[in-house]
């Protein structure tokens, strides 16, 4: 029977979805081994499941997030720690790939100015085939915490923060590291609430050309990222206002997240997301 810790997963209508956002308990956001999320993702019926782990390594941030778990113990971001992370990952695709899930190999990088060098490390380290930017704080204090964002907002006007995100989102994209950039307009997560509703105009009338232009210069995507779904008011990350209005300047918007931070939420309102993306169908390309 299904109950707390096993709950029912329905199959997805559409065939050939993937994810590519997802955590696990290596995140310390996260819960749910990576056994445990493929389960779902055979479940739903994905063909493709990319695993993305925060690593945030921001030293002068204000928020000692600086953290991965490995077997239950919160250990330094730092790249010999994510060894058993990429080795449990790199297992998991030769265990169900014959099941048709193709395990993918990815990373939620958590942005922040002068990185460009850990990033490179990163991936010359390590067979990632997936870098994903997340971009969490301003300032180095988070804005998508619920127990920091007061303290990131008010610092600034809603003008001075749709301005420094923008240009944070921007930077990130003008590296040409990262396949992708997280959940776009986060700001909002939190921001609505701390500002009002009018930070969603803002973004879009002030903050996007620069951003767009820094994606379409360097060919990073955007994802629809499905967390939003989850939270009241339900929207997507961004916003299909916004999506429709990265698609008419020719950013590339790619791929699907679910941002699962639990088995359960992997795949999460796939079958009306996938409509958002126009090459949706993922295929097993080992």
């Amino acid at each position: 029977m299904p109950d707390a810790e096993h709950p029912i997963v329905e199959p997805l209508f559409l065939d050939g979805l993937a994810d590519y956002h997802c955590h696990c308990d290596y995140s310390i956001d996260a819960t749910g081994s990576i056994d445990e999320y493929c389960r779902v993702a055979l479940a739903r019926g994905l063909v493709e499941l990319c695993f993305t782990t925060h690593y945030d390594a921001n030293a002068t941030s204000g928020d000692g997030a600086s953290f991965i778990k490995v077997k239950g113990k919160d250990q330094p971001a730092n790249p010999d720690n994510l060894a058993p992370y990429v080795e449990e990952v790199l297992e998991a695709h030769d265990r169900y790939y014959p099941l048709g899930l193709s395990v993918k190999l990815g990373l939620e990088f958590g942005w922040y100015a002068g990185c460009e060098e850990e990033v490179a490390q990163l991936r010359g380290r390590y067979p990632f085939e997936y870098f994903l930017c997340g971009i969490h704080e301003l300032e180095n204090i988070c804005f998508c915490c619920h127990d920091r964002f007061e303290a990131c907002f008010s610092r600034f006007s809603v003008e001075e923060a749709v301005d420094k995100y923008a240009a944070e989102v921007a930077a990130a994209a003008e590296t040409g590291l990262f396949n992708t950039i997280a959940h776009l307009d986060y700001l909002r997560k939190y921001g609505q609430n701390f500002y009002g509703p009018q930070i969603d105009d803002l973004f879009l009338s002030r903050g996007t050309e620069s951003v767009f232009n820094a994606l379409k210069r360097t060919g990073t995507a955007l994802e629809v990222n499905t967390a939003g779904m989850r939270r009241q008011p339900a929207d997507y990350f961004p916003r299909v206002k916004l999506l429709n209005q990265a698609r008419r300047a020719g950013v590339d918007i790619r791929y699907l997240g679910s941002d699962a931070h639990r088995p359960e939420d992997v795949g999460y309102d796939f079958d009306a997301a996938a409509s958002l993306i126009t090459d949706h169908v993922a295929a097993c390309l080992d």
